[in-house]
């Protein structure tokens, strides 16, 4: 079975684009998408339409959430508290989106892995998302950098799914937990592809990097994993994009195109 999960569209519609065309050249069996369908970028009305009408199982991300209010920001967070803002001011009048996304889960749950947006160690519990009551902080979706992966190790050493895979940090990379083993990084090079062997005797943790951007890792390109049930391979992809029409679109933005963040975002875009 081939297995494609991507995530992270952020707004980012010509990126969503060329990744839902590059899943059905790779004829995938199942398709997962990661979460985070708009925030950041001025356009995540039509990501989140584009990917709703796909029927595509999604779990929640941690934009999706702060846009429909089920949790807060930190306050020092100007730059996101600005991009949720304008997001919730589209998906808010857009009929049903809000209901959706508070529909959406946390966690999908399969034979031998799990998909979240972040972590499956520190998920908020479903009832505190619940619009009757207070909207819980942002807290529980930190940031996964090696050290905090390290400090997971107990409980991912002990966790019932082989595999995890996750979205969030924008930076793909293969986490692999050999048996009584420390922690290896499988990263893929600039635009290049990564394929890895699964060593029956190993744990991983695929972190499938961003669709849409922002692209921490300094490559302006789409990020999706392709897991290969029978081959017992993982493949993640970087798909190149034509980011002129995107980086175009910011330029002229009334409001986006006098964020600090958004200039350092349109000079990678021409770096792609």
């Amino acid at each position: 079975m081939r297995i494609y999960l991507f995530g992270d569209l952020h707004g980012n519609v010509d990126a969503l684009d060329v990744c839902l065309k590059h899943l059905e050249a790779e004829k995938a069996d199942e398709v997962y998408c990661l979460g985070d369908l708009a925030g950041w970028l001025p356009f995540g009305d039509k990501t989140f339409s584009r990917l709703r009408s796909t029927g595509i199982p999604t779990v929640a991300g941690n934009h999706d959430l702060l846009i429909a209010g089920a949790i807060t920001d930190f306050p020092g967070q100007v730059d996101r508290i600005q991009a949720t803002a304008y997001n919730a001011g589209m998906l808010f009048a857009q009929q049903g989106a809000i209901e959706y996304i508070l529909g959406l889960p946390l966690s999908i749950d399969k034979e031998d892995f799990i998909i979240v947006h972040h972590s499956p160690f520190d998920l908020p519990a479903l009832s505190a998302l619940s619009a009757k009551r207070a909207a819980p902080t942002i807290e529980c979706f930190g940031y996964l950098d090696e050290a905090a992966l390290r400090k997971a190790v107990p409980l991912w050493r002990n966790y019932p799914k082989r595999l995890i895979f996750s979205g969030h940090d924008h930076i793909p990379a293969i986490y692999e937990l050999p048996e009584g083993g420390e922690v290896k990084v499988h990263s893929p090079e600039r635009k290049k592809d990564l394929r890895l062997r699964l060593n029956k005797n190993s744990r991983y943790w695929v972190k499938a990097g961003s669709v849409g951007g922002p692209y921490r890792d300094g490559t302006p390109i789409a990020n999706c994993v392709l897991y290969d049930t029978e081959e017992q391979a993982i493949t993640m992809m970087r798909i190149p994009y034509d980011t002129k029409p995107l980086s175009e679109a910011l330029s002229s933005h009334l409001f986006y195109r006098n964020l600090p963040w958004i200039r350092r975002y349109i000079d990678l875009l021409g770096e792609g």
